[in-house]
């Protein structure tokens, strides 16, 4: 089945595209250069779907295999929460304009967006282990929590065997111990786990995140940049801003007349363009290092 999902112009496709290439789970998400693709539960069991851009249509194509029309109507909805398909740019346009210098730097990607996660679960337990390591590191502990909890299942497309993402019942029975993270984080994501299975903590909820950023932060070993990074991806929220992360440090401190507390409650949107500033910058920088042949 295929669905077009159109979106307000601008959209930087590329950089979403970019952003689900680096963060990509294994055995269930993979990225190409014109699509994204993903596992997902279906009425009728696995089912898997991909997403394209039909920029002369302003429009997403989403095409789904193994479901029914009700599981293409809820993947659709999430489609849009996660490739952001429904901000307003001209909204965002506004808010940026509140600082000046904010504002170039997000008119140099037009059309950037949020990305966000199929799954709030899944996007806890990732930011966590995903703490302090570099990005290719904390993929690796990801495949180790997904096969330690051995939620083996065959994959819908290519029936290759791969590994399903763990319940908070299944990571809470587990053995953590192949698991490459220290003891510390091990409990959080057994606190986590616990939290979630008991109901205390509520990803599905969008809007206003102050309950569930407290209880997070109540979980030993998480922090502020963990809190924030979860109620962006996770909750949906536009305004979260995790300030102590590195590449938004970076940008600032070059950038020390900025203040970000005046795009509010849009600061996740300021953080899509410095992200994209500090990507820009280190990309350049490497082209410079570059030994001369």
């Amino acid at each position: 089945m295929i669905r077009d999902i159109s979106y307000a112009q601008p959209y930087d496709w590329q950089s979403m595209l970019a952003f689900f290439r680096a963060h990509h789970l294994p055995h269930l998400e993979s990225v190409d250069s014109s699509g994204y693709e993903r596992i997902a539960h279906t009425r009728a069991g696995l089912g898997w779907f991909r997403v394209e851009h039909h920029d002369s249509l302003h429009a997403i194509r989403l095409s789904v295999w193994n479901a029914t029309e009700e599981d293409v109507v809820e993947i659709s909805a999430t489609v849009e929460d996660m490739f952001d398909l429904r901000a307003q740019p001209d909204i965002l346009d506004k808010a940026m304009s509140s600082d000046s210098s904010l504002f170039q730097l997000w008119t140099q990607s037009p059309g950037l967006r949020v990305g966000r996660a199929w799954n709030g679960v899944e996007s806890m337990f990732t930011t966590v282990l995903g703490q302090l390591v570099s990005v290719s590191f904390g993929r690796t502990l990801i495949n180790e929590l997904m096969r330690t909890a051995e939620s083996k299942a065959r994959h819908p497309k290519t029936s290759d065997g791969i590994y399903l993402f763990p319940t908070a019942e299944q990571i809470i029975d587990a053995d953590l111990s192949s698991v490459r993270t220290s003891e510390d984080r091990r409990s959080t994501i057994r606190t986590l786990a616990t939290l979630l299975r008991n109901g205390s903590i509520d990803w599905s909820k969008t809007g206003s995140t102050s309950e569930q950023k407290r209880t997070l932060l109540a979980i030993p070993g998480v922090g502020s940049w963990t809190a924030e990074y979860i109620a962006m991806r996770a909750f949906h929220d536009n305004d979260a801003f995790p300030a102590t992360d590195y590449g938004l440090k970076k940008v600032l401190k070059q950038h020390p007349e900025i203040e970000v507390k005046r795009v509010r409650p849009w600061r996740a949107y300021a953080a899509s363009a410095l992200w994209r500033s500090f990507a820009e910058g280190k990309a350049i920088s490497n082209l410079h290092t570059l030994p001369r042949v």
